[in-house]
């Protein structure tokens, strides 16, 4: 249940967040309160939720719960999340690259979520 509402606060925040970007007056400046939004998506929330992923998929993969279709899925998903993972703890992301991050950790927590319902 916490899974489901994770990806509905992320995909609101996807949602919402380009109306932040998008929110200025032109000759005035932008409306106060949403400069900081920087779209609405965190490179440090992002981030902490790749390296979850990484995680439960290295402790998926060591466990010896999974057939080996599930565990085939683990061994393909895993360098996915190691590479956003990387590209997530560069000094500097791009602030227009962050919605596709976003998108990509999104798809790949849906996947390992999947998975994770086979260890039960």
């Amino acid at each position: 249940m916490r899974y489901r509402l994770v990806i509905r606060a992320a995909v609101a925040v996807l949602l919402i967040g380009p109306v932040g970007a998008v929110a200025q007056i032109p000759g005035i400046g932008a409306v106060p309160g949403t400069g900081s939004l920087l779209g609405g998506i965190s490179k440090d929330a992002l981030l902490t939720q790749a390296k979850e992923m990484v995680s439960d998929l290295v402790s998926m993969k060591s466990s010896g719960k999974l057939a080996p279709e599930q565990s085939k899925q683990v061994d393909t998903l895993l360098p996915k999340a190691t590479s956003l993972t990387s590209e997530l703890e560069k000094p500097q992301v791009e602030a227009a690259k962050l919605p596709q991050l976003a998108s990509d950790v999104s798809d790949l927590e849906k996947q390992v979520g999947a998975l994770k319902a086979f260890m039960k």
